[in-house]
């Protein structure tokens, strides 16, 4: 089992990425996957928690939750084509998930490679 940071942007404004941001992070903990909001620095004179906006942390990536990640990823893909989720896999490889290549075999075998890394 292996954790994975997601990196997401897209042509739209911070808001709506932000919103975006927090639905995706919500639709993958409801599938089964832990997903969590990434804090960042707090700005002077801002009251809340910070959010890096477009960063998701997840937790416990099994061969068993790819298929869930990728049906998520493609829901939100599709309604914002624009949107890019990044990730880099354990030995450093960026990856990027569009709308154009998100149900390809490449991006799989990425999921599938950071599914089955080792912690540590």
């Amino acid at each position: 089992m292996a954790s994975l940071l997601l990196g997401l942007s897209a042509e739209i404004p911070e808001p709506r990425l932000a919103q975006f941001t927090r639905d995706l992070s919500r639709d993958l903990s409801w599938a089964g996957i832990p997903a969590k909001l990434v804090e960042g620095p707090a700005t002077p004179g801002e009251r809340g928690d910070a959010v890096t906006f477009g960063a998701i942390a997840l937790g416990l990536i099994t061969s068993g939750t790819i298929k869930a990640l990728i049906e998520c990823f493609t829901a939100y893909l599709s309604r914002e084509r624009s949107l890019t989720i990044k990730f880099a896999t354990k030995d450093g490889a960026q990856i990027e998930v569009n709308a154009r290549n998100v149900g390809t075999p490449e991006v799989q075998a990425a999921l599938e490679a950071v599914a089955s890394a080792k912690p540590g």
